[in-house]
Formats: C-alpha cells, sequence, structure tokens
C-alpha cells in the first residue's frame, strides 16, 4: 500500500508541476534534451499511477517468485477484496489503473498510428500524381501552386514537397535552408515523436500536461531542424526562408517549414542564446532518465529486495 501512495503521488506532482517546463528557457538552448524531457515526463506519469494500481492489486514481492506464487498473490487478492468489503474500492481502482488505462492507451495508440499511416498514404498517392520523376530526384516534389509552401512527408517512401510559390520567391540560400530543414525532418524521424505526444493527448484530453507536452514537442521538433539547418546555411537566410513561408499551410500529414512557432524560430535565429554547456547538458539528460526510472524502482524494488534475499539464502 505503501508503494501504491509513493507511485500515485510521484503520479501528481509530475501531472501537476510538468507543464512548468513549458517556462524554462533552456529548452530553446537544447531542444533535443527538451523534447526527451517532456517524453520523459509524460511516460514516466503514465507509468506511475499504472504501477500503483499494479501493486495495489498484487503484493510486488510475489514477482520475485514462480507464476504459482503470482496466481496465488492475486487469488488471495480477490478473496481478501469480497471478504472485507471496505476494501472493495480500492481493489476497484487499482483494476482501472492497472487494466483500463493500458488498453485505452493501447485503443489510442492504434487509433493515431493507423490513422497517420493511413493520412500519409493517401498523401503519398496524391503526391506520387503530380510529380515528375524525372524533374523529382531524391523525392523531392514540386508542385505547381502560387502559393508559397514546403512541407516533408515522413514514412517508407518520404517526399520533400515544396510549391511553385516558394521557388519563385525564394533565394538559393533560403531554398537551401528550407530543404535542409525538412531533410532534417525526415533523417530524425521527428514523426515518431510528435506521434507519442499525440496519443497521450488523445487518451487523456483533458490533462494538462499531454496537452502541454504535444504542442511542445511540435514546436521543439521545429527547433531540432533548424538547427540541423545551420550546418547548411547561415541564420539570416534561413529566417527570412521561415518568413516568406509563414502563411502557408500544409496537410496535417505533414511536416511543415513555417507552420509552427515562426515568430520564436525567426528570434531565436536573429538573436541566438549561448548553448549550453556540456556539464548541464549531461545533468539534464540523468534528470530526464531518473524521472522515468523512479517509478520503475519504485515498484520493483520490493521484488528485487525479494530476490536477493533468497539468492542470499541459498
Amino acid at each position: 500500500m505503501i508503494a501504491s501512495l509513493a507511485l500515485l503521488a510521484i503520479g501528481v506532482v509530475l501531472l501537476v508541476f510538468g507543464p512548468r517546463l513549458a517556462a524554462a528557457r533552456w529548452t530553446r538552448q537544447a531542444p533535443r534534451l527538451a523534447i526527451l524531457t517532456w517524453q520523459a515526463l509524460t511516460v514516466a506519469a503514465v507509468a506511475a499511477v499504472v504501477l500503483a494500481g499494479v501493486t495495489s492489486l498484487i503484493p510486488i514481492t510475489a514477482l520475485a517468485d514462480d507464476l504459482g506464487a503470482i496466481v496465488h498473490a492475486c487469488a488471495v487478492s480477490i478473496a481478501t477484496a469480497y471478504a472485507t468489503p471496505e476494501f472493495l474500492p480500492g481493489r476497484l481502482l487499482g483494476t482501472v489503473l492497472a487494466g483500463v488505462i493500458p488498453v485505452w492507451l493501447l485503443v489510442c495508440a492504434a487509433r493515431v498510428l493507423v490513422g497517420g499511416w493511413r493520412s500519409r498514404r493517401d498523401l503519398h498517392r496524391s503526391l506520387d500524381l503530380v510529380a515528375d520523376p524525372g524533374a523529382s530526384p531524391g523525392g523531392l516534389v514540386v508542385l505547381e501552386a502560387a502559393a508559397p509552401a514546403a512541407f516533408c512527408v515522413p514514412g517508407r517512401t518520404s517526399h520533400i514537397v515544396i510549391s511553385r510559390g516558394a521557388l519563385d520567391c525564394l533565394s538559393r540560400r533560403e531554398l537551401d535552408g528550407v530543404l535542409a530543414h525538412e531533410a532534417a525532418h525526415l533523417h530524425g524521424r521527428h514523426n515518431l515523436a510528435v506521434a507519442l505526444s499525440e496519443i497521450l493527448s488523445r487518451a487523456f484530453p483533458r490533462v494538462p500536461l499531454f496537452a502541454v507536452a504535444a504542442v511542445q514537442t511540435r514546436e521543439l521538433i521545429e527547433l531540432l531542424a533548424d538547427d540541423a539547418a545551420l550546418e547548411a546555411v547561415d541564420r539570416v537566410s534561413l529566417a527570412s526562408a521561415i518568413v516568406s513561408l509563414a502563411e502557408m499551410r500544409a496537410p496535417a500529414a505533414a511536416l511543415a517549414m513555417a507552420q509552427s512557432a515562426a515568430a520564436l524560430r525567426v528570434t531565436r535565429l536573429l538573436a541566438p542564446e549561448p548553448p549550453m554547456t556540456a556539464w548541464r547538458h549531461r545533468l539534464g539528460a540523468g534528470a530526464a532518465l531518473a524521472v522515468v526510472a523512479a517509478p520503475l524502482l519504485l515498484a520493483g524494488y520490493p521484488a528485487l529486495s525479494a530476490a536477493l534475499s533468497d539468492l542470499c539464502n541459498i
């Protein structure tokens, strides 16, 4: 029971205070670390709540024994719950936390992943109809549209799409920056980070942590792609390209060049902050991993202790 309450406390703390990370300035300095931290916070919050349900249903020390001990522990827990009705609400809560939440997450994950795959498939098919293989090397597709636009479509057959209007209004350096930015999205598989945040925000739409994490993840992957693009072009050219494409609209299945956090990105490019020091980066990465590890260690420590005790008695 103590482990269950402690895990619930961890989950509540993460859910309440986690959204405050959005106000931290260091996330703009190290977007990759910030994405990792958001993922750590959201995954740890869910894991803490689910593990609280598991530990309230099954004595966790039983996990250190064989399958028969686990089944016996389950049977004893059920018998105790029905023999003492005052404990039944707690058992029901444990069942919801340990059983219903994981199943609901799987349902939401299937909806997001399958829906995203279908959207990308349809978009790829549409692009294949307008793409000229001879004029579009390396997956680059030029759309005959007057409105400036540039985006990428991830997937097994990825595409970088740019409109004729963008080609007409962008300089050569600006175009190089746009293509480098979109290539960074594809090579870094940034759509996976977006998908994870979308699954959790769809599963728990009224929980601020997951909603904020989804918005922040979309912004941070743009900063991360900007940093990669700076290896090919200068800051002024990339910022100018973002401004030129600021009014664009891209399909929902795509990752667009200038559709998210355009003002923040331009400011960051033209007035860059000093990079995060190596020791702070390592400290932040360690903290993110510790956030994920804490619920697992708290839930598994009794089982580990029991297993070590049994080993020591041999």
